[in-house]
């Protein structure tokens, strides 16, 4: 014979799913109760914004304004401020403000400078390797200059007595020089 409770379960099928969804609706209910709560407490805070919410917001405030201080502390773990003290750490955060405002237009100035230094270090960089590459190519002309002069040499001694050819003059002194004489005509 099977127990009563499985009999409820095979005969009497009616209650037990009404009981079920009792217990997932006031599960649910709770949850979102909960949540709400959260979101209402948090918009009070103004860590959340919700619209129309604002009579939270107030009640709490309100609440505060005439608790006793000494019951906020010992609540909340933290300090309740008079308005001067208020007032003074507003006006320290003020000048630390201005302060840190003075020291970073300072600190953009020198970075610029900085940066503008840096600049011109790599041009001059780069200029020094250019001077190197064209140093280097004049010595290697320089280099191979001699190298074909005792040719020439060597070709005009067992060569006939011919005039020398005189060594072509450079592109500007080649322009002074037409500029000078007459043209012939």
């Amino acid at each position: 014979m099977a127990t009563p409770e499985e009999e409820g379960l095979k005969g009497n099928k009616k209650g037990r799913p009404i009981w079920t969804f009792i217990k997932n609706a006031s599960l649910a209910m709770t949850v979102l109760m909960f949540i709400f709560t959260t979101v209402l407490i948090l918009d009070a805070y103004k860590f959340v914004t919700i619209r129309h919410a604002k009579f939270a917001r107030n009640k709490l405030l309100s609440t505060l304004r005439h608790m006793d201080p000494s019951l906020i502390e010992s609540h909340t773990g933290l300090k309740v401020l008079t308005t001067e003290e208020y007032e003074s750490l507003q006006s320290n955060l003020e000048k630390a403000r201005a302060d840190i405002r003075e020291v970073n237009t300072k600190v953009q100035e020198k970075f610029s400078e900085v940066l503008k230094a840096s600049m011109e270090l790599q041009n001059k960089k780069k200029d020094i390797e250019e001077l190197k590459k064209l140093i280097a190519e004049k010595e290697a002309e320089k280099k191979d200059a001699p190298a074909e002069a005792p040719k020439e040499e060597a070709a005009a001694e067992t060569a006939p007595v011919e005039p020398a050819p005189a060594e072509a003059p450079a592109e500007g002194e080649a322009a002074a020089a037409a500029a000078e004489t007459p043209a012939e005509g």
